[in-house]
């Protein structure tokens, strides 16, 4: 306030209507970024291991096995989309 105790700036009304259900507040709401917003990209193939992709430092082609674990991990850390990338035959 300011001496003759008023406000600095008129504020304006501002309109909740569009706030009333957590879905549509969950849709205006400011820039929150969380794991569920992740999509974690998984690079998989037949073998029995894991192989490194050489063009893509510290990214793996996963066996099932180690894909299921990865997935598993990512999860309970809140990450809920996955999309998996298979090995196709070179040619």
């Amino acid at each position: 306030r300011n001496n003759n105790d008023q406000v600095w700036v008129p504020q304006r009304a501002r309109p909740r209507r569009n706030r009333k259900s957590a879905t549509m507040r969950g849709m205006v709401r400011e820039n929150i970024v969380t794991p569920s917003n992740f999509i974690y990209p998984l690079f998989i193939h037949d073998e029995n291991y894991n192989q490194a992709i050489e063009s893509m430092p510290g990214c793996e082609r996963h066996s099932l096995e180690s894909m299921l674990k990865e997935v598993g991990e990512a999860y309970n850390l809140g990450v809920k989309t996955f999309v998996l990338f298979p090995k196709v035959p070179d040619e």
